[in-house]
Parts: structure tokens; C-alpha cells; sequence
């Protein structure tokens, strides 16, 4: 494990009560991995489940946790990265609170400023629970 819910935001720009990732298990320059379990006082939990906008945020964030660890391993500033774009949105399930999503995203493509990348988070089962192509703004 390469980050833990107590130091994540080493990795992200995001604070509390929007953080969505607890941990970073994987994270090259290609590609990350992380987790979340689903508590009932997340900032995007309606009812019994995390909500649609939750899951991208958590696409958001993995991607963005795999730049911030890149960064830290290279001791250079972390840029700040925007969403420009949600592509080919697929939610599948919405995952219930007290159980766990794995989210892993993939860079497909870096033009510029800009950063394609696909994700796909999972529940415990291994079921997807949502997948999309995101386009990064990265302002350097």
C-alpha cells in the first residue's frame, strides 16, 4: 500500500468532506489503483448508496492520486488537474454503504495540457459498478 486514508491527501488536492479515495494500493506512470469504503456521512452517500457524481469524483481522484505519487517520487510540485470531460459514462450498481469500491484507472492518452483517461470502479465482488473515459485538464 502506498498511501492510507491518514495520508492521502499527500497524493490530492482534495479536503474533507470530499476526499474519496482511503487508499492508494497501486501506481505507476501508466495506471492506479485505489479503494474507498462507502461510510454512511460521505459527502456524496444518499440514503443506503454513494450516489452517481461519488463515483466519477472517485474516478477523478484516483487519477489524480496517481499524478500526486509520480510527483512526490520525482520531489517535483504536483499539478492541478480539472475535469474537461466525462465520456461513455456507464454505472452499473450503486455500492452500499459500509462495503468497499476498488477503482483503477489507466492513462490512455496525453496530448499537451490535456489527459485521457479511463476508469472503472468495482465493489467487493468484483462486480463493476461504474466505468467512464475522462479528459484531464492538467494546468502546469
Amino acid at each position: 500500500m502506498l498511501a492510507t486514508r491518514e495520508n492521502i491527501t499527500d497524493f490530492i488536492p482534495q479536503r474533507k468532506p470530499i476526499v474519496m479515495i482511503d487508499d492508494l494500493l497501486e501506481a505507476s506512470d501508466l495506471h492506479s489503483v485505489t479503494s474507498l469504503q462507502i461510510r454512511r456521512d460521505n459527502f456524496f452517500v444518499e440514503g443506503e448508496k454513494l450516489a452517481e457524481p461519488g463515483l466519477v469524483e472517485n474516478i477523478a481522484q484516483t487519477a489524480a492520486a496517481q499524478v500526486g505519487y509520480q510527483c512526490s517520487i520525482k520531489k517535483i510540485p504536483v499539478p492541478l488537474g480539472y475535469i474537461a470531460a466525462v465520456k461513455n459514462l456507464t454505472i452499473s450498481k450503486l455500492p452500499v454503504v459500509d462495503s468497499r469500491i476498488t477503482t483503477s484507472i489507466r492513462i490512455v492518452n496525453q496530448v499537451m495540457d490535456v489527459t485521457l483517461a479511463e476508469g472503472i470502479v468495482v465493489d467487493e465482488q468484483g462486480r463493476e459498478c461504474c466505468r467512464c473515459e475522462m479528459r484531464i485538464f492538467v494546468k502546469a
